[in-house]
């Protein structure tokens, strides 16, 4: 039986809408789901977004494959 998706990708996409809190107030969210169509920007068809927040909610680092 062939593999249409990489098993870290069902991972990343369990991950979605999960948040972890921290010490000192600090906490990262995910987020990643499928696209309707996969692209040169997103050729693995999921968007995602891994973001790491300080106690004042404020994005203090986040990655994702908004740009290219």
């Amino acid at each position: 039986m062939k593999q249409t998706r990489e098993t870290g990708l069902d991972t990343l996409l369990d991950l979605h809408g999960i948040t972890y809190r921290l010490e000192k107030g600090y906490w990262v969210k995910f987020e990643a789901y499928m696209v309707t169509a996969a692209s040169e920007q997103i050729p693995h068809g999921i968007s995602y977004s891994l973001t790491l927040h300080d106690r004042n909610n404020t994005r203090v680092i986040g990655f994702d494959n908004a740009h290219g």
